[in-house]
């Protein structure tokens, strides 16, 4: 019974942090994983076998408030592949941002670049899905934004009359946001945010639920498991419950440090996350 604790509370710590770790100790390896990773084994098999198909894979960016959540709403779509969060919109003659200057600037924009297959999620429809998973703000910053590749001329003329067409029909969402809030522009650098950004919820909801338990656990909710072995048990000295609050603590201060410190922004090339897939 107590090794089995001690197996799962092992677990536990190794849970915390897993990705700002690994994010720190090997950047390069923090950059080929986070959100691609979920869809390697979608439909890649295939296009592996049809290199044709290949050419079906493409990419689009988005502003849509703050981009956590919509990042992971996208990706529950049919079709869409891989999603990113990052900062785009900013004049060419900006330096690279952080969290920290988008935040308190003017210039860039959160946004979501997503990796779609336009054989099963066509473009059009793609626009749909980004109006409705949006959760724009008043600011720069969090602007409803639609980023289209000057270079791809269809890519602008179907956006362009996909708003227009939705704002000549009046159509609004059912929390009644109108299509004239979304903007048109240019596709501009592309930046990958922080770490600790990519798939945010997921690793929150994580997170949460393992400060649930080792909160429970320091506060002696285990105490009588196993005739009260669990109560009894010290490794140094120190109590189960103390070893608890002890990983509690220092996972808290973790989630603080990562903030604080992470500066793992790099910029993203077209094609730079289908190649990640």
């Amino acid at each position: 019974m107590i090794a089995t604790a001690m197996s799962t509370l092992l677990v536990l710590i190794l849970s915390v942090f897993p990705e700002p770790i690994m994010a720190f100790t090997s950047p390069s390896r923090a950059a080929a994983t986070g959100t691609a990773r979920l869809a390697k084994n979608i439909g890649h098999v295939a296009a592996r076998k049809n290199p044709s198909s290949l050419n079906a894979i493409k990419e689009a960016t988005f502003g849509m408030g703050c981009f956590w959540e919509p990042a992971e709403s996208l990706l529950k779509h049919p079709g869409v592949l891989a999603t990113t969060v990052g900062y785009t919109g900013a004049p060419p003659n900006k330096p690279p941002p952080s969290y920290d200057t988008v935040c308190f600037g003017n210039d860039y924009v959160e946004a979501v670049r997503v990796v779609y297959d336009d054989t099963i999620l066509d473009y059009t429809t793609l626009l749909d899905e980004f109006f409705d998973a949006q959760k724009p703000g008043l600011s720069r910053q969090y602007a409803s934004i639609v980023f289209v590749d000057d270079t791809k001329s269809s890519e602008q003329q179907q956006a362009m009359e996909w708003k227009s067409t939705n704002v000549k029909t009046k159509v609004k969402r059912s929390d009644n946001l109108p299509y004239e809030i979304v903007e048109i522009e240019p596709l501009s650098k592309f930046y990958r945010a922080e770490e600790y950004h990519q798939r945010y919820w997921e690793k929150q909801r994580l997170r949460a639920a393992i400060a649930v338990v080792l909160l429970a656990g320091s506060s002696g909710a285990f105490d009588d498991l196993g005739g009260g072995a669990i109560g009894q048990f010290e490794v140094g000295g120190f109590a189960f419950d103390t070893i608890c609050n002890g990983v509690f603590l220092v996972g808290a201060a973790w989630m603080i440090l990562e903030r604080l410190i992470a500066r793992d922004v790099r910029e993203l090339r077209s094609g730079d996350l289908i190649a990640e897939l």
